[in-house]
């Protein structure tokens, strides 16, 4: 048994828009970030063992996206996957704190676990509130909207 939780986080690279035109950036850059987080992040002890979980991590390469989804997981810290996953959200926002030379990367991660407070919604870089989050819904068998 244990306390179980449902979780999904998204790292994704986007070319940020701007309100001039001649401020516009090569969408290529952000290609090249992603592609060089990628092999960063599969070369890197802490984090490579994230990217053999097939069954929840899925790296999207014609979206520039990397996707997990995991439901009724026992999310302790101490697990050496969840160590993997967390180590990898931690990298993405490492490169989000760099935004001269990062501007692409966003990210988002939503948590949810057995007890009705015990939810965690966070986003970073250019991530936003949209790509992941959490909601809690109460239904009747008898109601129909």
């Amino acid at each position: 048994m244990g306390y179980r939780s449902t979780v999904a986080y998204t790292i994704r690279f986007e070319t940020p828009s701007h309100d001039k035109p001649e401020e516009k950036e090569d969408p290529e850059d952000a290609k090249r970030s992603f592609y060089t987080f990628l092999a960063e992040a599969k070369a890197k002890e802490t984090t490579a063992l994230c990217f053999s979980d097939t069954d929840c991590l899925e790296v999207d390469e014609e979206n520039l996206q990397i996707r997990f989804f995991a439901e009724e997981v026992k999310w302790y810290e101490s697990y050496p996957d969840v160590a993997c996953h967390e180590a990898l959200i931690e990298l993405s926002k490492s490169w989000a704190d760099d935004d001269t030379s990062n501007p692409y990367i966003g990210g988002a991660f939503a948590r949810v676990g057995e007890d009705t407070n015990d939810n965690v919604e966070e986003v970073w870089g250019q991530g936003e509130y949209g790509w992941v989050g959490v909601n809690r819904s109460v239904y009747a068998d008898w109601y129909v909207r």
